[in-house]
C-alpha cells in the first residue's frame, strides 16, 4: 500500500490542485459520455490528497461542483452529438432505437427518472444518447443528472470525512480505497441483480 500511496502522492504533487480538478472534470465527463472511467475511485482519491491549503469542507465542496459539472458535460456531449448525427438527420438505426425503447420497458421507471435509478443501480449506459432517443425533457434529465451525481457523492465524501477524523492519513486513504471497491463491487452486482429480475417477471405470464 506505501508504494501506491507514494504513487498517488506523486501524480497529485505533479499535477498541482489546478491540474488535479481539471483531471477529475476530464474523468467525469468521459465516465458519462463514453465509458466507465471509475469516477467514484477518483473523487475519493482527489479527496484524500486534499491541499494544505484547503480545508475539508471546502475541498469536499469544490470536488462535488467539479464532479456534478464533468456529469453535465459528459451527458450533454453525448445527448448533443446523437440528437444532432443521428436524430436530426435521421441516421438513427431503427434495430437501436427500438431496442433502447424495449430495454427501458424492463425497467420500474420508464422516463427521466431512470438516471436517478442509475446511480444506484447502472442499468443504463450512455445516458446522454437515450435522453436524446428516447425524446426525454433534457430540463429535467440534467436535472436528474445533478441531483443524483450531488446525493451520490456526497454521501461518499462525508464517509471519507468521518474516516479520515478518526485515523491518520495513511489508514484512512487504505480503509477509502477498501471502500472503493466496495462501493463498485456493490453498483455492478446491484446492476446485474435488478436486470435479472426485471427480466425474469417480464417472462412470467
Amino acid at each position: 500500500m506505501a508504494s501506491l500511496d507514494d504513487f498517488f502522492a506523486a501524480l497529485f504533487g505533479a499535477l498541482g490542485p489546478v491540474g488535479s480538478l481539471v483531471a477529475l472534470l476530464v474523468i467525469f465527463a468521459i465516465d458519462a459520455a463514453l465509458f466507465p472511467a471509475l469516477p467514484e475511485a477518483w473523487i475519493l482519491i482527489t479527496y484524500t490528497f486534499r491541499p494544505e491549503t484547503m480545508d475539508p469542507v471546502g475541498w469536499a465542496a469544490v470536488l462535488l461542483a467539479v464532479a456534478v459539472a464533468g456529469d453535465l458535460l459528459g451527458t450533454s456531449t453525448l445527448y448533443a452529438a446523437v440528437r444532432r448525427l443521428l436524430i436530426q438527420d435521421r441516421h438513427m438505426p431503427r434495430w437501436l432505437e427500438s431496442g433502447m425503447r424495449r430495454w427501458t420497458e424492463f425497467l420500474v421507471v420508464r422516463d427521466e427518472r431512470i438516471i436517478l435509478l442509475n446511480r444506484v443501480a447502472p442499468v443504463v449506459p450512455f445516458v446522454g444518447a437515450f435522453i436524446a432517443t428516447l425524446r426525454w425533457s433534457y430540463p429535467k434529465s440534467m436535472a436528474f443528472v445533478a441531483s443524483g451525481g450531488l446525493a451520490k457523492y456526497a454521501a461518499l465524501l462525508y464517509v471519507v470525512f468521518v474516516i479520515g477524523v478518526s485515523y491518520n492519513v495513511r489508514t484512512a486513504r487504505t480503509i477509502s480505497l477498501a471502500l472503493i471497491v466496495i462501493v463498485i463491487a456493490l453498483s455492478i452486482s446491484g446492476s446485474w441483480l435488478y436486470r435479472r429480475r426485471r427480466v425474469r417477471g417480464a417472462g412470467k405470464p
